[in-house]
């Protein structure tokens, strides 16, 4: 994957350092393993609790007005090996911002779609977000599961709170994940980022993209950047893709 980077000092006063924090690839899944990032900006490479990778970049002084530019390249290569994930159950099983798997809507819903099976079950969960929510295209901000559910539509976002919602309050666990899909390499667009579910499948991770139709398939064309959560597990905090502690403008 290949990114452009942009920061602007966007008023006439020279800006001191500035600090940023951006998320790349995570460092490994079932899929995936990031083998290397290159970049001509000087930077250190960060992770946390649940394996994110985070470039940290810290800037000169800016004059007034200035603008930088920098080439971003991260490189991966497949995994060798399907081995089962290493599953926390109550990490990924807990009701969060966004992700209301406790609320009485929400839960009634899920029995609807309980089946014999976990796997039945999280089929009948995918056909039910699928056919229940049209796509209202991007929105910038978070409206979540039980928005979804109450109002028919939403964008992938949405789509994937929703399924992560329902498996939760069925005990199954599950996370909503951000990054991008592609089966090549390209210079993604920011419209390409993109949230969908991770479900826990026989011991393993699976995706499970209502919004884009994959159910356990098609793995190895998604990246994943960020595994969200609403605790504070880095210097991003709640921000999806990066963070300026600063007065820079910045874009990818």
């Amino acid at each position: 994957l290949r990114f452009n980077l942009q920061m602007v000092n966007p008023g006439a006063n020279e800006l001191g350092p500035q600090r940023l924090w951006m998320y790349l690839p995570v460092g490994k899944n079932d899929w995936w393993t990031l083998d290397a990032v290159e970049t001509d900006l000087a930077h250190a490479l960060q992770t946390d609790s649940l394996g994110h990778t985070i470039l940290f970049v810290e800037t000169r002084a800016f004059s007034g007005f200035a603008r930088r530019s920098a080439a971003l390249g991260v490189r991966l290569k497949r995994a060798s090996a399907q081995v089962p994930a290493h599953v926390d159950a109550g990490e990924w099983l807990r009701a969060e911002r966004f992700i209301e798997s406790e609320d009485k809507m929400i839960t009634a819903q899920a029995l609807t779609l309980r089946a014999a099976t976990e796997q039945a079950t999280v089929w009948n969960i995918y056909e039910f977000v699928v056919s229940h929510l049209v796509y209202a295209g991007y929105v910038s901000e978070d409206l979540g599961a039980l928005y979804a559910l109450k109002q028919r539509r939403g964008d992938c976002s949405e789509y994937a709170s929703l399924v992560v919602a329902l498996c939760r309050a069925l005990g199954i666990p599950a996370r909503r994940v951000g990054g991008y899909v592609t089966d090549r390499s390209f210079a993604p667009k920011p419209m390409d980022f993109h949230d969908w579910a991770e479900v826990v499948l026989d011991g393993r991770w699976r995706v499970v993209d209502a919004q884009k139709g994959a159910f356990a398939d098609r793995e190895f064309q998604y990246v994943p950047f960020r595994y969200y959560r609403d605790v504070m597990l880095n210097n991003l905090g709640t921000s999806h893709r990066y963070r300026v502690e600063g007065n820079m403008e910045f874009s990818v």
